[in-house]
């Protein structure tokens, strides 16, 4: 009786282990669950990295003189003092507020000399042309300002976009 059980077991050990259908099932959702994290923590990289995307120091947003100019909405600037020239604490200085129909109406560009990767980034521009606003808060024809990326993109939008600084090669 020995002989025989001892027999049976070497049989079965002999044998290859069969895989069963719940191995596979769970090999396929961890095979799911690792895609989805890995896509999701792409997604969220990218993100980030999109989020330190933006206009470079040296960029001109011109604003052509138009009569025409009809929009109503305004951005609000910090106004940097010649004397601090960083981007820290601006916007607890004093504000000015940037009209785009008022700044399209007399001409004008903004250059961009510095830009800080914080949240939300920030961007120091200096501003050259005419008046920004017919309100009391005016910045004037010329001032240094610190404004936030979103400010900036808006005004770049209504301007028609940003042009590159000094070009060393090519047209």
């Amino acid at each position: 009786m020995n002989t025989h059980r001892w027999r049976r077991r070497r049989d079965v050990i002999g044998r290859p282990r069969r895989q069963s259908a719940d191995d596979s099932f769970l090999a396929a959702i961890l095979m799911l669950i690792a895609g989805a994290l890995l896509t999701v923590t792409t997604g969220i990289w990218a993100m980030q990295e999109l989020e330190q995307f933006g206009p470079s120091v040296g960029s001109v947003i011109v604003f052509k003189p138009d009569k025409a100019a009809s929009e109503q909405w305004s951005v609000d600037g910090a106004i940097v003092d010649s004397v601090r020239a960083g981007l820290t604490d601006a916007f607890h200085d004093r504000h000015c507020v940037l009209s785009p129909s008022v700044m399209a109406r007399e001409g004008g560009s903004f250059v961009i000399e510095a830009r800080r990767l914080s949240t939300p980034p920030l961007y120091r521009v200096h501003w050259a042309g005419g008046h920004t606003s017919s309100t009391p808060g005016d910045c004037g024809m010329q001032a240094d300002l610190v404004l936030e990326r979103s400010g900036l993109m808006r005004l770049a939008n209504m301007a028609g976009g940003f042009r590159d600084g000094l070009r060393l090669i090519g047209p």
